[in-house]
């Protein structure tokens, strides 16, 4: 499963540097950059990110100071082995305390994204051969070797346009700012209806449940609520369709986009992408959130149903919350994975971070309370 996580981390950078995938050459950590490297020459790239990855250290970079400092010092062994000493262990854990400091926004501030020149394969006009390989998957098992070769001309004469612009790093739209905030504005509430709707009941309890779930809801609804809409009293063929809501649902649905399709004309084809991205976003969680608010049925199915589809990383975190002596940690290879299989039938523990593999925590790591201070339980 390792293997599959590695390879589908290098696929874009093969498809990249040689215009095919090659899973053979997973490990030629080598060759990828120096190949990288050539073709980034005829754009003036100096160095990739998935890793840090510099060209050439002698262009574009700044000496701000050269200095003999302190080495940590790790003996020669597996990255995976758990280390023996507590010096060790300590500066182990350093090493995934400062690592884990960037999972959670705003991520790694030192970097500045171009979104005017955003190239994604899930752009389903750029990149269609992928849709029906990844339908039905979690976006775990996401991969793009199932992509025709005029979709790899199409993604390779696009990267060549974004490259040969101008670097835009001020846009006429702020996109982080935009995404962000559908993010913030609807993230916890979402994510607190799920709670409450799964809980389980007595027959005492629900009426009151339910009127929490509608308060959040018109909580959600509330800034597109006209004053004039209201259920009908006398049309059954209203209320059954709900298209008393209509105009909440339009408004909740338009709201973080319309003064963006004003400039729509100005649009890279990378920001319409991010466009399209939020429109259908914010349609689909106003869409599930009046339904459930002008019906006033409660269930938990189209809200569960909603937050998988979203699937966004501010939910992926320690439940219930790490103690103030803990750290949330997500196992990131090479820490919090078994070196081999015999390691891993014999250090298995069911509240360790070594991942059993007849569970699914082997392809699918979970985020976990790990102590941060000794003893140490990774």
């Amino acid at each position: 499963a390792i293997q599959v996580r590695m390879m589908s981390v290098t696929d874009t950078q093969d498809l990249v540097a040689w215009s095919a995938m090659k899973p053979e050459w997973k490990e030629n950590e080598e060759q990828r950059i120096i190949d990288l490297c050539k073709l980034g020459q005829k754009y003036g790239l100096n160095g990739f990110l998935s890793e840090i990855m510099i060209c050439d250290f002698t262009s574009h970079m700044e000496v701000v100071s050269f200095l003999n400092l302190e080495n940590t010092r790790f003996k020669h062994s597996p990255p995976t082995d758990l280390p023996e000493d507590p010096t060790t262990e300590y500066q182990i854990f350093e090493l995934m305390h400062c690592a884990s400091l960037r999972e959670i926004y705003p991520g790694e501030t030192r970097i500045i994204l171009d979104f005017s020149g955003l190239v994604s394969f899930y752009d389903t006009t750029l990149v269609p051969s992928l849709v029906p390989h990844r339908t039905g998957l979690e976006r775990w098992d996401h991969r793009i070797s199932g992509i025709s070769s005029e979709d790899i001309e199409r993604v390779q004469e696009r990267l060549d346009q974004v490259l040969v612009q101008p670097s835009v790093t001020t846009s006429i739209i702020d996109w982080k700012t935009v995404l962000r905030v559908v993010v913030d504005r609807y993230a916890s509430r979402l994510e607190m209806m799920q709670y409450l709707l799964n809980m389980t009941l007595d027959d005492r309890s629900i009426f009151n449940h339910a009127r929490q779930v509608q308060r959040r809801l018109r909580t959600v609804l509330l800034p597109y609520t006209l004053f004039a809409v209201i259920p009908p009293n006398t049309s059954i063929t209203a209320n059954t369709t709900n298209s008393w809501a209509v105009p909440v649902f339009r408004e909740c649905a338009t709201s973080h986009t319309t003064s963006i399709e004003a400039h729509e004309t100005t649009l890279t084809p990378s920001e319409h992408l991010l466009l399209q991205a939020v429109r259908e976003t914010t349609r689909e969680i106003c869409r599930v959130t009046t339904k459930m608010w002008a019906s006033g049925l409660i269930t938990g199915e189209d809200m569960t149903q909603l937050i998988s589809w979203l699937d966004w990383s501010v939910w992926v975190k320690c439940q219930p919350a790490c103690g103030i002596e803990e750290m949330c940690y997500l196992p990131t290879w090479p820490l919090g994975f078994p070196s081999n299989a015999t390691l891993l039938q014999t250090r298995w523990d069911g509240a360790s971070l070594w991942p059993d593999p007849n569970n699914g925590e082997w392809k699918r790591p979970q985020p976990k309370c790990i102590r941060r201070l000794e003893p140490y339980d990774f």
